[in-house]
């Protein structure tokens, strides 16, 4: 009876997996009649929001047919709605109506950047590093943002993130991007993770976050110490799926400013003008560059630069 139970017990996980696995994916970001629209999948549940008159939120779920249906909470009404993929997966089109019932209005949708030459985009999320009006400002975003703007196809988004909500959003946004994405995460760091202002981020918060980034090239972290610990290996564990050459970077020491700022240069430039892989340019830094891995020179402590490649 126990070998019975079980039995029909695995059965219906696979059916329910393979039956996820047939789903249209909504994943990503949408210009649609009412506003840019994040989604997010997971299985066949759906969740984002779009930015008509604010913050707005849709929750539904993706059913047998490959309708995502869903209700949907705006500042001043809700209501609820479905919507239909293209078969190329690049548009979206459905019905709405508020709560108390009405007429249906159409709600058409397609993917950010479709129709857009694909390029490599370098997005840096960066906590800012000033704490008080004594501080002049100061970015090192702006400085990578100044670098790649001579570097034709490479495209550069600069953001400041406070919390987990604000890596989630831009992660979010990014996967909709058409082309390659370099992603750069600036702030305090530790081997227990990232440090923003409001919070530290988990692994299980940064892996969440950059789920729905199927377009991810590499991550580098230009964080103190955080190869030191699990986060980057926790990263490469959470998919099966990464793209070949694909790595997580960054130190694991506490890293000069000045070297990290030389290193990073170089480091990207290998990548996005030179058009070196991954691993390839993360090897070449520790080549190249003396104090850039384990060993100190006489002017320069060592930066403790270091990499994982996924499998």
């Amino acid at each position: 009876m126990r070998t019975a139970e079980f039995t029909l017990i695995a059965a219906l996980l696979s059916a329910a997996i393979l039956e996820a696995a047939d789903l249209p994916d909504f994943s990503g970001t949408w210009e649609t009649t009412y506003g840019t629209l994040f989604l997010q999948q997971d299985n066949s549940h759906v969740s984002g929001y779009y930015t008509l008159d604010g913050y707005s939120t849709i929750d539904g779920e993706v059913g047998h047919d490959g309708r995502f249906v869903f209700t949907y909470s705006e500042p001043t009404v809700s209501g609820k709605g479905w919507f239909e993929i293209s078969s190329d997966s690049m548009s979206i089109h459905g019905m709405w109506r508020p709560d108390g019932g009405g007429e249906w209005y159409e709600w058409e949708g397609y993917r950010a950047g479709a129709g857009v030459t694909p390029s490599n985009w370098l997005v840096i999320l960066e906590s800012e590093w000033q704490s008080s009006l004594s501080e002049e400002e100061y970015s090192f975003g702006e400085m990578l943002e100044a670098w790649f703007a001579r570097v034709s196809g490479v495209n550069v988004r600069h953001r400041f993130i406070h919390d987990v909500d604000d890596l989630t959003t831009f992660c979010l946004e990014s996967s909709g991007l058409p082309g390659e994405l370099y992603l750069v995460i600036a702030s305090h760091g530790s081997s227990s993770g990232i440090e923003l202002a409001s919070s530290a981020v988990s692994s299980r918060e940064f892996i969440d976050a950059i789920r729905p980034c199927s377009n991810i090239a590499m991550i580098h972290f230009s964080c103190c110490e955080i190869m030191s610990g699990q986060m980057a290996e926790a990263i490469v564990s959470s998919r099966s799926s990464w793209p070949e050459d694909f790595i997580v970077s960054g130190y694991s020491r506490s890293v000069d400013w000045g070297a990290s700022g030389l290193i990073e240069i170089f480091y990207f430039n290998q990548m996005l003008e030179n058009g070196f892989s991954p691993p390839d340019a993360a090897t070449s830094v520790i080549e190249d560059i003396d104090f850039a891995g384990q060993s100190s020179t006489r002017w320069m402590d060592a930066a403790g630069f270091t990499w994982i490649q996924a499998e």
